[in-house]
Parts: structure tokens; sequence; C-alpha cells
């Protein structure tokens, strides 16, 4: 049988008169034939391509885990000129036995950088002569404002970076900044955010500074010693140091994890010479411009000193952090046992040859002359990376749409040599389009209706200790729906095409088309990561052609492993991508609050990936003999994984596992809270435990083990009528942790005394009253601000630019200042200007603004209070804690 004739088989056409007709082929002689025919593939081949997707995914998962040999100590002598694993390794053991470093601290102030000094020295007395290496201790205030989380401005006083350069005799004017961070959140080792990267620099340093080959320009290596105070010592430096003015390009290392592969997430602005040196120079790349849009977008709440560099320096450069193992990020746990030596040696064998490509790059001499254009880049499977230009990549995106719209034109031609009205099949393929959108929805609102179930049934979050549970929650049922919609559509699809190729030609035709919009929309708008849909129209154009053209004669079941077989190249690529986007957001969930939903949001995230990386494979259900099958099939597998859920503990979120751990986090802090009237009277005195929910079990997963948690009662009236609750919020997370709860308890020792005391009103001439303010308290604050209705915070002597405001209260705005100061306390003072509408204020008596002071005590012997460590020391070893002690104060002046 003929491929022309194979297709007319089945066809309905509507008559003039409205009656339908069959078009059949003329040597046509029996329905069973046909129906032989028509269907050919039995349901176990489609069940065995679906089960060959699956083992995909899985190779892709270990070829993540894949990490070169690393170097040891004793083998140095047989690898001159390379990074040596061990040796970073043992300088995090040493970093990080000092303790937590939190700013201010002795730990990070005083043996932090004694420890740096040391080390440094000890690399400048056995460095090549060839090389001129200087050093400082550069020790630095200031203020910026920071348009991050609810928006803050940043003060900081005597922050310390500790800083190498590295040159030719010939003292060059330029210089590559390689930057990371030493200091550590509270009761944070921190091994790999950011001791890592620190013990990596030091052993780049060391393998340069013997180098036989003079530099062509200058390396700065930037030690900078408060960045998880938000950035303060990258701004300290790049904005007061001399030699700042030097630095032509960057490298930031950082981390949001613990081992794997560091991810190059950032590069630019601009500069395209930058990804083309990453390109030409590593040996294991992994970078994604859609990786970068998607953090620059803010879903991702994190920043690192890469905005500082680019917003205030207005220098380019390339950002690089580990993703896996995010578990222990920002805890107790992240310590050098985490870090595998494989993953030291892959980021050095990959930042030596970068720093030394970029240190002799001749763009570093003029960078102005190479600034123009950014690169939409993407690795493929960790093996080469691919650059195109914005101009190219346009170029391409285009190039795929007019082909694919050709293809689909064809296609279009092609039906109605067969006998079906070209408006017919535009009407069939808008049908098959809107199906589409269609099941994409309902698998979205399926997998929604499991999480909001499960989070009722206080099954929340298994898939935090074993992902695996993703698949038959979210991505197994997302494909049920999507195959029960497609068949249901079917059913109305055949009362104008009968023929199932025909059916499943409309369907893949339609994604084709879907894509290919998506993909025209980010050419208008210019997201650089719409290469994504230009390699799924691509292979869909390619597969089309063969399917329809070159191997249109072959219609028995062996035809449909065309398709499957041109698709398996972005299938693989894009899973790659996905993999890598769920090893970054399964552990976020554990940190991202109680009321965000951790159980839905992730069931939303996972579903959009997996619809989408499989979606070309669910039209080809149409060529299945029995669909009955496998639909009863993926259904059992899901009941079975509900019953499994609920019934046993094997969807318990948490383990303890040394080599693995997931803990649950708890964030508590030993309160004492005191509102002022605007008599300057304590109206409101409470004191006990702020229990900051991490995530949505917190806190009813540990009440049978913690009785206090018990009495955990959720904190919401004192948000509608107290500013930012009344609490002392850190940092301004207000719109991320806002569900928390309170524990009432003993009030807390407080060491040091937080107080604001107003020195001075003044009634100006231009109708402004202006508070003048002396602060003293820990070396953590933070002091928010509301001006009253009717009045406007016009200026403040907090920083020189314009105030930065944050989120609203009660209609009101807000100003959130962050305050800290690593040595050297004294009174904090700054005036605040405050212009009062109308007249009633004239004589500059009415309240003008409502204040909140909180001091924390993040380090040292204050830290924690002797009934907070007795309540820690309760929680179980799957969960991991941290704590302190804070001041809360609020004033009305």
């Amino acid at each position: 049988m003929d491929d022309k004739m194979s297709f007319k088989e089945g066809l309905r056409l509507r008559g003039s008169r409205g009656r339908s007709s069959s078009v059949l082929p003329k040597h046509y002689t029996s329905s069973k034939e046909l129906n032989k025919y028509s269907l050919p593939t039995p349901s176990s081949i489609y069940i065995t391509i679906l089960c060959f997707l699956v083992f995909l995914y899985a190779i892709i998962v270990e070829m993540e885990k894949r990490l070169p040999e690393p170097l040891l100590v004793e083998d140095e002598h047989n690898y001159p000129g390379r990074f040596i694993a061990q040796r970073a390794k043992n300088h995090i053991l040493n970093l990080t036995s000092l303790g937590p470093r939190p700013t201010g601290s002795f730990e990070n102030e005083v043996l932090a950088v004694n420890f740096f000094t040391r080390e440094i020295n000890s690399i400048f007395n056995k460095a090549n002569k060839i090389h001129r290496i200087s050093t400082d201790i550069q020790k630095v205030s200031g203020s910026f404002p920071l348009d991050f989380l609810d928006g803050m401005t940043n003060v900081y006083r005597n922050v310390q970076n500790v800083l190498v350069k590295i040159g030719p005799h010939k003292e060059s004017p330029h210089s590559l900044l390689v930057n990371c961070h030493f200091d550590t959140v509270a009761d944070s080792p921190g091994g790999s955010d950011d001791g890592a990267s620190c013990a990596v620099m030091l052993e780049l340093l060391r393998v340069i500074s013997r180098s036989d080959s003079p530099l062509n320009h200058n390396v700065i290596f930037l030690f900078n010693g408060a960045e998880e105070n938000l950035m303060q010592a990258s701004h300290g430096f790049v904005t007061r140091h001399r030699w700042a003015r030097e630095v032509r390009a960057f490298v930031n290392l950082e981390a949001c994890g613990a081992g794997g592969r560091e991810l190059l997430f950032q590069a630019g602005p601009e500069h395209p010479w930058l990804m083309e040196a990453y390109a030409s120079s590593v040996p294991y790349p992994l970078a994604s411009s859609l990786a970068q849009e998607i953090f620059q977008s803010g879903i991702i709440p994190g920043e690192t000193d890469f905005r500082i560099f680019r917003d205030f320096g207005h220098i380019s450069g390339l950002d690089f952090a580990w993703s896996s193992n995010g578990y222990v990020y920002h805890t107790k746990l992240d310590n050098a046992a985490q870090i595998p030596l494989g993953t030291l040696q892959r980021t050095g064998d990959n930042i030596l040859p970068l720093v030394l490509r970029l240190v002799a790059a001749p763009e570093m001499g003029n960078v102005s002359a190479h600034r123009a254009g950014n690169l939409v880049f993407f690795d493929f499977l960790g093996a080469f990376i691919v650059t195109w230009s914005e101009p190219m990549a346009a170029f391409v995106n285009i190039a795929v749409v007019i082909v694919s719209i050709y293809v689909v034109r064809w296609n279009m031609k092609d039906t109605n040599r067969q006998g079906i009205l070209r408006r017919d099949y535009l009407r069939q393929l808008l049908f098959c389009g809107l199906v589409i959108l269609g099941w994409w929805l309902l698998s979205l609102a399926c997998t929604a209706a499991i999480a909001t179930t499960l989070t009722l049934l206080n099954r929340a979050m298994s898939w935090f200790s074993r992902p695996v549970w993703i698949l038959f929650l979210y991505i197994i049922p997302s494909l049920l729906v999507s195959l029960a919609t497609v068949l249901l559509a079917a059913k109305r699809l055949k009362k104008v095409v009968r023929s199932p190729w025909l059916q499943f030609r409309l369907f893949w035709d339609a994604h084709q088309l879907i894509f290919t919009l998506f993909l025209f929309i980010a050419i208008v708008t210019g997201i650089r990561s719409g290469f994504v849909c230009a390699l799924w129209v691509a292979f869909a154009c390619t597969a089309n052609v063969l399917t329809q053209r070159t191997l249109a004669k072959y219609r028995d079941w062996r035809w449909i492993f065309i398709p499957v077989g041109v698709m398996l190249l972005p299938y693989i690529q894009n899973g790659y991508t996905v993999n890598g986007a769920l090893l970054l957001v399964v552990p976020i969930m554990g940190r991202s609050g109680s009321g965000n939903h951790a159980e839905l949001v992730l069931s939303l995230i996972a579903t959009t990936m997996f619809v989408l990386l499989l979606t070309y494979i669910v039209p080809m259900i149409l060529l299945v003999r029995n669909p009955q099958r496998v639909i009863s099939l993926l259904s059992a597998i899901v009941f079975v994984a509900l019953l499994t859920l609920v019934l046993t503990p094997l969807g318990f979120p948490y383990s303890s596992d040394p080599q693995n751990p997931t803990p649950q986090r708890f964030t508590i802090i030993h309160t004492d809270r005191m509102h002022h009237d605007e008599n300057g009277a304590v109206r409101e005195h409470k004191t006990g435990f702020w229990v900051v929910d991490m995530d949505v079990n917190s806190p009813r997963s540990v009440m049978t083990l913690v009785p206090e948690m018990a009495q955990a009662s959720l904190i919401d009236e004192e948000c509608r009528t107290e500013l930012y609750c009344g609490l002392p919020y850190l940092i301004p997370v207000f719109s991320i942790v806002w569900q928390t709860h309170w524990i009432p308890g003993p009030q807390p020792n407080v060491a040091i005394k937080t107080e604001l005391t107003l020195t001075q009103r003044e009634l100006r001439p231009d109708n402004t009253i202006r508070l003048k303010f002396s602060v003293v308290g820990p070396d953590h604050m933070s002091l928010i601000l509301s001006p009253k209705t009717g009045v406007r915070l016009s200026g403040w002597s907090v920083d020189s630019g314009e105030p930065l405001q944050g989120i609203t209260f009660n209609g009101r705005p807000t100003y959130f200042i962050y305050y800290s100061y690593a040595s050297d306390p004294e009174p904090w003072n700054f005036w605040v200007d405050f212009q009062v509408e109308g007249s009633g204020n004239d004589s500059g008596s009415g309240n003008v603004v409502d204040i909140g002071l909180s001091g924390h005590f993040l380090h040292g012997a204050h830290q924690r209070s002797v009934p907070l460590q007795r309540l820690l020391s309760k929680f179980p070893p799957w969960t991991v804690t941290t704590g302190w002690t804070a001041a809360y104060k609020s004033y009305i002046f």
C-alpha cells in the first residue's frame, strides 16, 4: 500500500450539505484490515518507551555526580603547575576549625584574618621571583541601598578585607579580580559557603605564584569578610580601595550547596569576551544563560557579590556557585566533610585556566572597546559550551520560526491533496492546540490537588529526602492526565479526522506551533533563553520532515521510534537542565518559609518542567492499540504510591544520615519585646521564643518530641497592628517569612543594651521636622521606620542617596536599615527629615514616625541563653537548629 493511500484511509469529510462521507483507498477491502493498519503499536511498546525515557533521565542524574579524580599532596611532584585538591581541602579544615565566623566575631575579625595572613605569607615566601606580590588588609565603612528581598539600606562600619595582588614586575594598570568571602552566618562553620571558595583561591594563588611564566596583567585575590551581612565588604572594596580602580573584570566564587559541579550562572553584563574565554579554557563546562535570567528575575531569593561589582563598581564578570547538596547550606552541617575532593579538583581545574586565560586576554588592556554585546550560552551535557552572540541567536531563532511555519504549511498542503480542506485542517489544528494547553493546565490542577491533599494529611515534602517521590506523586499523575485528555479529545477529533496517523500529525504540528509561538515571544522580548524553545522546534521540524516525507511509507509499529529517536537529543539536553534545576529547588523548599506552601510550589514547578519535557510523547498514545492498558498501569502506580506514602514511614521527609543529611531546619530566637507609646512609657512587654518556621511542616513535625513546640501560637493579629509584626527581623524577609510562631518564655539576659534615643527634634523652615537619633546595641542591628499618614520621609544622613522604600505597613511606606559593625563599638548617630503635609503639625510637636529597633547577638558568649540552649537540645537528630538572643523595641516620635 503506498503512502498517499495510507493517509486517505479513515478520513471523514463534511459534504456540502453537512453530511459526512468516508474517503477510502480504491483498493480498500475491509474495516478489519484498516483497523489493523491504523493502530499498529502495542501498549507494551509505548510503556517500553516511557521506561526508556525514565532510564535516560536516571543516567542524567548519575552524570551529575561524576567528578574528576582528585590530586593529592603526595602526588604533587608528578603534576607541576596543577591544582591540588587535597591542599585546598586542608585549607577548608583549618578555616572551619575556627568555628562559625559572623561579621564582628573574634573568629572572623581576628582568627580568620590571621589564618589568611599566615597562609598568604607562606605562599609569598615560596613564590617565583618573576612575580610581583603585594598584600593589604582593608578596614572600611560605608552604606548603600540594596533593592533585594523587601528592600533595605545597608550601613556598615570597620568590616575587613584581606587582599593579595600578583602581577608582573613591570606594573600593569589592569587587574582581574577573584573574590570569595570567609564570613559565615550564625552557627555555620561555612565549609562550602564560602570557605571552600577561599581555599580554592589560596591554592590558585600558590600555583600561579610558582609559575615560570610572568603574567600579562595583575590578579587581585579578594578574601572579603562581610558577605553574609548582605555584601558589605565587597562594597567597601569596590567603592573605597585604591586597587579597585584598576579592576577590569572579575570572577566571583560562591555556593548555595556543598559539592557537585560549579555552575556559571551569571556573566556580564555585556563583554562577551568573558564568556568566550570561559568556553575556550575550561575542561568541565557548566553554564546557562537560562539560569542567569531565572536568577536575575528574583524568582530565587538570593544575591552574591556579583551584584555589588556590577552595580557599584560598573565591572563585568563571571559568577560561579555550587548548587548540589543545598540541604546543609547555612547550617552547622556545612563542614569540610560535606565537600568531596572531586568537587574541589573540578573547580580548581576550571578556574585556574580561566584566570590565566582572562589575565592574558588582549581585551584586558582596553575593556571598553570590547564591551558591546551579550551572549546566549549553554553547555551540552557538560561536554562543551555553545555560545551565540545576540544577533546570531536572533538569526537562528528567526530561521527556526520560518522553517517551522513552512513545515506546518507543507503538512497542510499535503493533507489538502489527500482530501481535507485547508480550513478544516486549520480548525482541527486550533482544536489540538487548545487541547494541549488544556492538558497542561489540567495537569497543574491535578498535581496541585494532590499537593494540597498531602499537606492536609500531614504528608508534605516526602520528596525532600527521596526526590524519587516526585516521579510517583507528580510526574506520572500529570502524564496520566495528559494521556486521558488526548484520548477524550480524540473522540471529538474522529468526527472529522478518523485516521490516527493524521490525528497524531495534527497534535505534532500544534505542539510545534505552540513552541514556535513561545520562541517568537522570546525574540520580540529579547529573552535569551529562547534557545530552549528553538531546540524543541528545530528537532520537531526534523522529526516532522522524516516522518511525513522521507520515511512516510513506513506505517507499522516501528514507525513510532522515528519521532522518539529524533526527539531524544532535546529530551536529554532539557532533562539535563531540569535535573540541575531540581538539585537547586528541592533543598530550597526546606528553607523557604512555612507560609510559602513548599508542597504546592514544588508540585507546580515539577509538573511544569516535566509536562513540557514529555509533551511530544503524549500524542503517541493515539497510535497505541490498547491505550486503556497504559492508563490502567499508570493509575495503578499512582494509587500504590499514594497508599505507600500515607500508610508507611517511607514518606518521612527528613534524614540524619551523616553522609546524606536532609534535616528539617528550625531558627529560634530568644526575644525580649518592648513597645513604647507616644509618651515613651512601656505599653507592652513580652518575652519568649520566636520560632521562624522554615518549611511547611514546622512546628507540627516535632510537637510530640519537643513539648514547648506544642505551645507555639501563630503570630497573626500583631502583624496587622505592629510594624513588622513587632518582631526582630534581622533582614527584610517579611514577604517571604511571614508565617511564624511564638512561645512565651522567660526573659533573656541581654548583655548589651539595645536602645534608641531621640537627641534633638528640630522644626525647619520648609515645614520639615528633623529628628536626630543615637543608637547603641550589639554589632548586628536593624532599624525600621514608617512615617505616619500625611508624613513623608524626605531625607536622611543614613546614606547619601534617595532613601529606599520597602514594603508597606497599613498603607504606609516602610524603610528598613541593616546596620553592623565589625569592631570598635560606638553610638550610631544619624538624622531623618520628615515632610509634614498641611499645617496641623506646624509646631513640630505631632508624632511623625513609628520606629522598630532590633539588636541581635549572633555570636559569642551571649548568643544563647540557658533557656534557649535547653530548648534547642530537645530537638531530634533529623533536625538542625540555629538560634540567638535578640531585643526588640518600638517607639513613636
